[in-house]
């Protein structure tokens, strides 16, 4: 063949799309499924379907490492809540009504159809508006489709699962959430033992500040992250790339790219610890939550509902609790009464213990 004969590939073309119909809709999928794989989709359709119908449904799936579990769960999930979207959308147009006086004035009556509530190019008149119609946006969005939190344990795992969501031919708007020791990009403050206080002194600090984070909005609007760029899929290290390149905030830019985010990946703490959920404003009513190597799950709560507490901290905050009870009894004597029970408990409880390492007392 002629050198000037080669067929050099168009870098407009597209894959073609691989559908399945199952469960009622059309999933893509980038391989040919196997048996056990359709019917692992087909079980996450009707799931979904049932949780719509009846409000919730749980669903426990197993499949053997190495069968495709990962993707099968993307693209069947994304499916569904496209499919969901579709539907929502045909509703709406359904449902509009033309307005009764656009028969004598139909260029002021918008053409025959009822004008927005608040045309888009009137700013509201007051924050308290502003913060009202932030919020029926996010009600809207959820309304139109729910959002699907993808929780593995690991931060490793999460980058795996993202791996597996570049193979599929599904984009949605995504985000990953993770802590600021993974997301920090100001030179200062990132490789810090405690990234998450002196992140919180420096926001705090109204004369310096953070420079990251007041360019965080140039992170989000990075081409890149668009639809189309490189990074449109993106793991924690990608956001942190282009955090260091726009000199922006990737930790922040994360938490707001996910409040616009149909896919959010996470750690199962952003999901089951409520504090950490609460913090990170994770709201999960009305999601589709899925909860990857499910049989963590167990462990994992139990530390989201434990803590430790060296007794010298116990024995210094019974002290200090003593002595705020002069200030407000009603207030810190019942805190005082119950931390003396700890530390009474405890020491029962040492008969019982046996010394390890360092001279820490263990159940045996």
């Amino acid at each position: 063949m002629d050198s000037t004969t080669i067929p050099y590939p168009n870098p407009n073309y597209e894959k073609p799309k691989n559908g399945y119909p199952i469960g009622g809709i059309q999933v893509e999928f980038p391989y040919q499924p196997y048996g056990s794989q359709l019917a692992f989709m087909c079980r996450v359709i009707s799931t979904l379907d049932r949780a719509q119908r009846d409000g919730h449904c749980h669903a426990l799936l197993e499949s053997p490492t190495g069968t495709g579990k990962s993707l099968s769960l993307l693209c069947s999930a994304i499916a569904w809540q496209q499919n969901y979207k579709l539907k929502n959308q045909y509703a709406n147009l359904s449902h509009s009504k033309p307005n009764p006086e656009a028969m004598t004035d139909p260029l002021a009556c918008g053409g025959g159809f009822i004008p927005e509530s608040q045309p888009s190019g009137v700013p509201p008149s007051t924050n308290a508006e502003t913060a009202k119609s932030a919020t029926n946006n996010k009600n809207q969005k959820k309304k139109n489709a729910p959002t699907i939190f993808y929780a593995s344990r690991t931060h490793s795992q999460i980058s795996q699962v993202i791996g597996e969501y570049r193979k599929t031919a599904y984009r949605v708007p995504m985000a990953v959430l993770a802590s600021r020791k993974h997301y920090c990009t100001n030179k200062h403050v990132r490789g810090k033992e405690n990234v998450d206080e002196e992140c919180k002194l420096l926001l705090g600090n109204r004369d310096v500040g953070c420079p990251e984070f007041k360019n965080m909005h140039k992170v989000k609007a990075h081409p890149s992250l668009q639809k189309g760029g490189c990074h449109e899929v993106h793991d924690i290290e990608d956001l942190v790339k282009v955090g260091q390149i726009v000199r922006g905030c990737s930790y922040y830019a994360a938490r707001s790219m996910a409040d616009d985010a149909q896919l959010v990946f996470c750690p199962y703490s952003y999901i089951i610890n409520p504090v950490i959920r609460g913090a990170m404003e994770v709201d999960i009513k009305g999601a589709i939550v899925i909860l990857d190597e499910a049989h963590n799950i167990e462990d994992i709560s139990r530390d989201a509902g434990s803590i430790d507490i060296e007794e010298d901290i116990l024995l210094k905050l019974q002290m200090e609790l003593g002595q705020l009870c002069s200030v407000n009894a009603m207030i810190y004597q019942p805190l005082s009464e119950m931390t003396q029970d700890l530390i009474s408990w405890t020491e029962r409880r040492k008969t019982t213990l046996a010394k390890r390492e360092f001279q820490h007392y263990c159940s045996m």
